[in-house]
């Protein structure tokens, strides 16, 4: 059993310290999952912060604890898709898209150099992208969560894809 487990009950009976415990072992994984959607880690930070309020608001409400950071990555997804839908972002044409900056084909290997690459995404292109390859929906799904169509969806995710081929290529990474 995972030591965030053993908190559950004393951050359900109020225990501060518990509650922090709880808090320090899954806030990580859900700013992973946040860092995703936003190009800026202080908006990831900004919606890892409402996801977790969110988790011990309803704490009490959830019926298998085992099930909790399941639960916890979904209620991040749905948090970064409602602050993106918040800000209306748009599609960005392809003139739109940033140049790349200079980066070492070694850096790339490297994790977090891939998620910086990640994280220069357009939005549009970066929250279908992350919904469809990494999180697993359908165009269908993403197409109803983005309050687009699935022919968008499918459009934006090409051009993602195209995006970072491009971005990659000008790395010399194969």
């Amino acid at each position: 059993m995972e030591a965030w487990y053993a908190h559950i009950h004393g951050s359900l009976h109020g225990q501060l310290d518990a509650q922090r415990a709880l808090y320090e072992a899954l806030a990580p994984r859900v700013l992973h999952t946040c860092k995703r959607y936003f190009a800026d880690e202080a908006d990831a930070e900004d919606a890892m912060i409402r996801t977790m309020t969110t988790m011990f608001q309803q704490l009490p409400t959830i019926r298998e604890p085992k099930a909790l950071p399941a639960w916890l990555r979904r209620t991040a997804v749905n948090e970064c898709l409602m602050e993106l839908r918040k800000r209306k972002t748009e599609r960005l044409d392809e003139a739109d898209v940033p140049e790349a900056g200079a980066a070492s084909t070694d850096a790339l290997h490297d994790r977090e150099a891939l998620m910086s690459v990640l994280r220069q995404l357009p939005d549009g292109y970066r929250s279908v992208f992350n919904l469809y390859a990494i999180e697993g929906y359908s165009h269908a799904e993403i197409a109803e969560q983005l309050g687009i169509s699935e022919a968008t969806s499918k459009s934006q995710l090409s051009r993602a894809r195209q995006w970072l081929q491009r971005r990659l290529t000008n790395f010399n990474v194969q």
